[in-house]
């Protein structure tokens, strides 16, 4: 039955042929998975789910964890292109082979984009079924939740995963981090200073929030500075970091996260990096910065209509 379910995964999904024997040059497979990524990060979804497919070719009827890896990145390059059906056959197929959770949330959350939340919500609940110890899928079913205006549901998942046992540093961080999405602000800064403790340097970044939103601005300036210097910082905290400090006003600060987010080797949210930072240049008054990034924007994502209207607007500054 498993080999059946391969077959099927590999001809009716990726294309493959699952005749012969032997395997390919990893290299090859490699090179098209990190171009697949890189063309997402350039918002060119459509080859990236080309070179992707090109990375499942280089398998001769072997599915292993790289395999399954690439068809992830496929899936999300399909529904960022807006061929949500294909992404939907891509996650049919992994959950077919392999009822993976992370599949069943990622489903969830394209169902729910597409208003079948019945759909969405029985994909959640597999999810939870399929992977009751991970953190992550709760946090995802949460987030998913709140961004279609249920966030109370979602809370509801947030509570599940504080039942989980396990005294262990991740633990910590990640019941420290649930503990701030549900408000708990002194539980969630007991719980991450411990994690902290035992070198889990994401935890500054959630202890940053969780003084923040305490009322404690010092300390959380401290920790996201510590955080930031850590070397695991992701562009994808920077530009939420510099949203914050956007919506306050501060736009030096927000340029600060904006930019270091930008420098970082891998930033797949490049596109929002960059527009964010023209517009704290333009708040701050600097604009001859953002002519200059707009122009570095223009050059990578020359179909952004909006972009171009402003353009048109900064070169009368």
């Amino acid at each position: 039955m498993k080999k059946r379910i391969i077959s099927v995964l590999l001809a009716t999904v990726f294309a493959l042929s699952v005749i012969g024997c032997g395997t390919k040059d990893t290299k090859e497979q490699d090179a098209y998975r990190q171009y697949g990524i890189t063309c997402m990060e350039s918002g060119k979804y459509e080859d990236a789910v080309k070179a992707f497919q090109n990375a499942l070719g280089e398998s001769i009827g072997h599915i292993g964890e790289k395999e399954l890896d690439i068809c992830f990145y496929k899936a999300k390059a399909q529904a960022l292109d807006g061929k949500t059906k294909d992404a939907l056959a891509t996650y049919n197929a992994i959950i077919k082979y392999n009822k993976d959770a992370r599949a069943y949330y990622l489903r969830g959350d394209l169902y729910m984009d597409m208003g079948e939340e019945k759909k969405g919500r029985a994909d959640f609940e597999s999810a939870v079924q399929q992977g009751k110890k991970n953190y992550e899928i709760y946090i995802g079913i949460y987030e998913s939740l709140s961004r279609h205006e249920k966030k109370d549901e979602g809370q509801k998942y947030l509570s599940a995963a504080m039942e989980i046992k396990g005294d262990k540093p991740e633990d910590e961080l990640y019941k420290g981090r649930i503990s701030y999405l549900l408000g708990e602000n002194k539980d969630a800064i007991s719980y991450l200073e411990k994690a902290k403790e035992h070198k889990q340097m994401l935890a500054s970044y959630y202890l940053g929030l969780a003084y923040d939103a305490n009322g404690d601005s010092d300390k959380a300036k401290k920790c996201i500075a510590e955080y930031i210097k850590s070397g695991v910082a992701t562009s994808y905290d920077l530009y939420e970091l510099g949203m914050q400090e956007m919506q306050d006003g501060n736009y030096k600060n927000a340029l600060t996260y904006f930019n270091s987010g930008l420098e970082l080797e891998k930033v797949p949210n490049k596109q929002n990096l960059m527009k964010s930072a023209i517009a704290a240049y333009e708040y701050s008054g600097d604009f001859d910065s953002a002519k200059k990034m707009m122009k570095e924007y223009l050059k990578a994502y020359p179909d952004d209509e909006e972009a171009k209207h402003e353009n048109t607007f900064l070169e009368t500054r």
